[in-house]
């Protein structure tokens, strides 16, 4: 297997892409062995992302032909340890999959041993079985022969056992009720990788026996198959390990979910404390970076439930068609008829604070009740009342204008 095959076989693309995709990886790799190594579950995750890369790395046109000038490798034997990898790439990640599926540290390492001294076992099978094919310079895939049949076998072993371990994981994480979207999507990824691991490693088993049975020629569709294949999977597998990395970056950078929340809420916030000045309080000074904490956003919650709960005996009773005819010409944009009924009434009731309406006691069912249970849902809530806020703001100030136009007119 080399990264880079004969022109004539060679796709565009990966002639530009594929140092920069190296670099990308070992980039990966670096990252989260210094900032991401603190568990099991990153650790197991990391040997797997630097076996990947030396596999890669092998497998590089480029670099096979350093080891070959040097004469510390050819490049039949750089491309078999490339393989090798692959198998001690896969015992790490089937650690990985253990310690995922919930079964205890110690018993992670019990069972991980054994995939360790199976990817040893494995190994030097295959390396054993390539031994012709090395000794003929020739790749395993133009090489043939039966011990070639018996090194795919041993290679396609791992392979196909952590693609089922994969595929379960991936499709447990997909049908889990309460998964993130973020978490869906990652499964989505590794339900991808597994089944391109499961069908690689069993396509090079089965296409390898039925040539040598004589029933097709598939050669040069194998060497493609396989030039390209694993690196595009591991450019997939890089991508998914990199998203802690990149979900720091945009925490640190304000552009994560907790941030972004924060600051579509500051307009409806900074409302509130101007008509309640009493709801602005400070546990604690917002970061002044943009990244802001659970605490932060929490804090503005808290402030902005409370000013409506000291605004409920200013709500008016908004009468159902008016509710409708000025959701129908200012509020309709939102799509959240219910939330923008609810800005309606606080809006009204602000601008009945500042006209020193006398307040009045409100029946219950005109309180805007929140039926959120954590701060997720109250967050989503808060935000849907924060997009109609400024329609609402602008309807409540147009009738006002309206309201006053006949007695500037007398």
């Amino acid at each position: 297997m080399t990264t880079n095959v004969p022109a004539h076989l060679t796709w565009p693309p990966l002639t530009y892409l594929g140092w920069p995709l190296l670099v990308f990886m070992a980039a990966v790799v670096i990252v989260r062995y210094i900032f991401f190594n603190t568990s099991q579950y990153e650790t197991f995750l990391n040997h797997s992302l630097a076996f990947i890369l030396a596999g890669n790395l092998l497998s590089e046109g480029a670099v096979e032909d350093f080891l070959a000038y040097h004469q510390i490798l050819t490049p039949t034997a750089a491309q078999q340890l490339a393989w090798t990898a692959m198998i001690f790439t896969t015992a790490e990640f089937m650690g990985f999959i253990t310690l995922w599926s919930r079964s205890s540290p110690k018993e992670t390492r019990r069972r991980h041993r054994y995939h360790r001294i199976a990817a040893i076992v494995l190994a030097a099978g295959f390396l054993i079985a390539a031994t012709p094919a090395r000794a003929a310079g020739q790749p395993l895939e133009a090489f043939g022969g039966w011990s070639t049949v018996l090194a795919w076998a041993l290679l396609a072993g791992m392979l196909v056992a952590l693609s089922i371990r994969l595929l379960r994981m991936s499709i447990k994480e997909l049908t889990r009720p309460n998964a993130k979207r973020q978490e869906r999507l990652i499964a989505a990824g590794g339900l991808a990788i597994g089944i391109t691991v499961g069908t690689t490693g069993i396509d090079a088993v089965v296409l390898a026996a039925c040539e040598e049975l004589g029933w097709i020629h598939s050669i040069d569709y194998r060497l493609t198959v396989n030039g390209y294949s694993p690196f595009w999977e591991s450019v997939a597998t890089c991508l998914l390990a990199s998203v802690p990395a990149l979900l720091a970056l945009l925490a640190r950078t304000g552009l994560n979910s907790t941030s972004r929340h924060w600051r579509q809420l500051q307009p409806l916030r900074n409302s509130m404390a101007d008509a309640v000045p009493e709801s602005a309080f400070e546990l604690k000074a917002p970061s002044s970076r943009r990244q802001k904490t659970l605490l932060d956003l929490h804090q503005t919650t808290i402030q902005i439930r409370d000013a409506i709960l000291q605004l409920r005996a200013y709500f008016p009773d908004i009468d159902p068609a008016e509710a409708n005819q000025c959701y129908q010409r200012y509020l309709a944009p939102t799509g959240q008829p219910e939330a923008a009924h609810h800005a309606l009434q606080l809006a009204h009731a602000i601008h009945a604070k500042s006209s020193n309406v006398t307040p009045t006691p409100l029946d219950a069912a005109a309180i805007i009740k929140s039926r959120s249970t954590n701060l997720e849902q109250e967050t989503a809530e808060l935000l849907r009342l924060a997009k109609c806020w400024p329609h609402a703001q602008s309807a409540v100030e147009q009738a006002r204008r309206r309201t006053l136009l006949p007695a500037f007119a007398d």
